[in-house]
């Protein structure tokens, strides 16, 4: 009887192992997956600021609007930046401080 017990908690406990690793490297994939999201958001606002800027463009309403919108989803983004990684507003602070 103990044998058996033994024998079902090894089996059990190598699945749970297994599983957990299994779980750690999809949420390293999707912390990759998301620092890339994060990037990708603020090159777009830089480049949708930079082209706003030109004079060709400047004073576009529809580029004005694009470069609101954009703004209010790198504020929104970087919400969730800050919810994921908690470090990230030390960071962005310690950034902030060093170009002045």
């Amino acid at each position: 009887m103990l044998t058996t017990l033994l024998i079902t908690s090894a089996i059990l406990n190598t699945i749970l192992v297994w599983y957990i690793i299994q779980l750690v490297k999809r949420l390293l994939s999707l912390s990759d997956n998301m620092e890339y999201f994060f990037e990708k958001i603020e090159e777009y606002d830089q480049h949708v600021d930079v082209v706003y800027g030109l004079e060709r463009f400047y004073g576009d309403e529809t580029l004005g609007s694009l470069l609101r919108h954009s703004k209010a989803m790198l504020e929104e983004t970087k919400a969730i930046r800050e919810l994921y990684d908690p470090d990230y507003e030390r960071q962005e602070d310690a950034e902030t401080m060093e170009e002045e």
